[in-house]
């Protein structure tokens, strides 16, 4: 039982690793992206990442759900950091935004700049699943805003979170250096307040 459990426990690593790798990839080539680029990166042959993924498109399926819980993890870490210190429901929002900022700042592979990218530019034999959206990492948190009286209740969730992204993603915001990321989380924070406010 003991050796089951480890070997699934590194099957989980390797996993993890092969999606990581497929988004850093995919956020440098674009479509570009090969499965070679990926067993590179990672170490391994195609046998054996076929094995875990039996084409391009499943495994970019596979990366866009894996970086949307990263992406939602990231965003509720730093809500909570200011949850944590008694922060206004404001500052949160500006926290959140701020942090997904950053992503994009540093080009991590899960940043919404990727994921946007990922979901969109890649022409999927069916429809992504709602949940499969990137828009959907920050809809519960949203939620909780809207009930909490800090955006409008009446609104969708993913709507907002599309503005968010927008601003976030726009040409103007990719020369934004990682030190400016907080006066840019700022500006879109009170944007989309004004856009959508709450009672």
């Amino acid at each position: 039982m003991g050796t089951e459990h480890f070997a699934e426990q590194l099957q989980g690593v390797r996993d993890e690793e092969i999606l990581k790798a497929a988004l850093k990839i995919f956020g440098e080539r674009g479509q570009l992206m090969r499965i070679e680029d990926v067993t590179v990166a990672v170490g391994i042959g195609k046998g054996t990442l076929y094995r875990h993924y039996d084409s391009r498109l499943h495994l970019l399926r596979a990366a866009l759900s894996y970086g949307i819980r990263e992406l939602q993890t990231r965003a509720v870490a730093a809500r909570d950091a200011v949850r944590d210190r008694d922060g206004a429901r404001a500052d949160e929002l500006t926290a959140v935004i701020g942090e997904l900022a950053t992503m994009n700042a540093r080009h991590d592979p899960g940043s919404p700049a990727v994921l946007c990218k990922l979901a969109t530019s890649e022409e999927w034999p069916e429809p992504l699943e709602a949940a499969a959206e990137p828009t959907t990492a920050l809809d519960p948190m949203i939620a909780q805003w809207q009930a909490d009286g800090l955006l409008d209740a009446k609104e969708t969730p993913a709507w907002m979170t599309t503005i968010i992204f927008g601003a976030i993603n726009s040409p103007l915001a990719a020369v934004v250096q990682h030190e400016e990321t907080g006066e840019l989380a700022s500006r879109v924070s009170a944007l989309v307040q004004r856009a959508f406010p709450g009672r």
